[in-house]
């Protein structure tokens, strides 16, 4: 249902065909559970991160097309074939373990508990 397009300098999460509003996309259940976030971890609830093979290549937008739900990966919106997967960082992760300037508003993506900038 997904696969990692790389390319040189981007890595990214694309769907292999549409995708409707609502679908779990992906399972982190199989990824390794750490308590501490990392540059490529996903929060799953208070003080749980997961280290997954694609959980780890989905990128950040202010506009995302998925959230994560717990252990999941869930379409906030229909999905086209080939259509980037993406998550707003600022609005799962408590922390961010590497913040970073976001590409589409040029704010700091430091975490849901920390003051944007």
């Amino acid at each position: 249902m997904l696969y990692i397009k790389e390319e040189e300098g981007y890595k990214g999460v694309h769907a292999r065909k549409p995708l409707s509003k609502g679908w779990v996309l992906w399972d982190l259940t199989n990824g390794k559970v750490v308590r501490e976030p990392t540059r490529t971890s996903i929060q799953v609830s208070d003080g749980f991160h997961v280290e997954d093979e694609i959980g780890s290549r989905i990128n950040h937008s202010c506009q995302p097309s998925c959230k994560i739900s717990t252990f999941f990966v869930i379409a906030l919106r229909d999905i086209k074939e080939g259509e980037e997967i993406t998550f707003d960082y600022n609005k799962n992760e408590d922390v961010i373990a590497s913040p970073f300037k976001c590409e589409c508003c040029g704010k700091m993506i430091l975490g849901k508990n920390h003051e944007r900038k």
